[in-house]
């Protein structure tokens, strides 16, 4: 009887923990846009989104750019991630800006807690019947002399179930189940002996 309180316990305190992930990754060597040629968004890639996908748990991204613009720094040309339903943008996260020199840039979901509430809030909501689209991009002003350009391109994200922390109430009443089960158990042996 002792092991099988034993593993019901340890079953039930290890529910809250379980939940399946996905991973996926995007990675792209180089882009180049200029303001002659293909300036606005360049879409470097995208994957689809499991229907069953209830969180993003983490986003990472990393990538090298340069902008050759002239007159300054612009935020605006740089690199995106953006979630879309079907074909309508619902979230966009700005994960590198601008630089006149090569950059390596970092990005990390969970270090932006903003972020973090907001694309899970669009997730929550967004129509998966047109399917659900995680893409990267980038966007080169189409101002004359302004380029941009990319290396070692690099998107990684994690989904799953972000385990909700049970009430207290919640463990109250596991402990008073688990109580009942002991003093039966308990009972049981005592009428065995003599």
């Amino acid at each position: 009887m002792n092991k099988l309180l034993t593993a019901l316990t340890v079953a039930a305190l290890s529910l809250p923990l379980s939940a399946a992930a996905a991973t996926y990754t995007l990675t792209a060597s180089d882009t180049d846009q200029s303001w002659m040629s293909n300036p606005g968004n360049f879409e470097i890639g995208r994957f689809s989104l499991q229907s069953d996908i209830v969180d993003i748990i983490s986003l990472n991204s990393s990538v090298t750019l340069i902008d050759q613009g002239w007159g300054g720094e612009n935020p605006d040309n740089g690199v995106s991630v953006r979630l879309f339903a079907g074909e309508t943008q619902i979230y966009s996260l700005h994960v590198a800006g601008a630089n006149h020199e090569w950059k390596t840039e970092l990005y990390s979901l969970t270090s932006n807690p903003g972020d973090f509430a907001g694309l899970n809030a669009a997730l929550d909501n967004a129509q998966w019947g047109a399917g659900v689209t995680v893409r990267m991009y980038t966007n080169a002003w189409g101002y004359p002399g302004w380029e941009l350009h990319t290396r070692n391109v690099s998107l990684d994200l994690t989904s799953g179930v972000i385990a909700a922390v049970p009430e207290p109430a919640t463990y109250a009443m596991l402990l008073g189940g688990l109580t009942v089960l002991g003093a039966a158990a308990r009972r049981r042996r005592e009428r065995k002996l003599p």
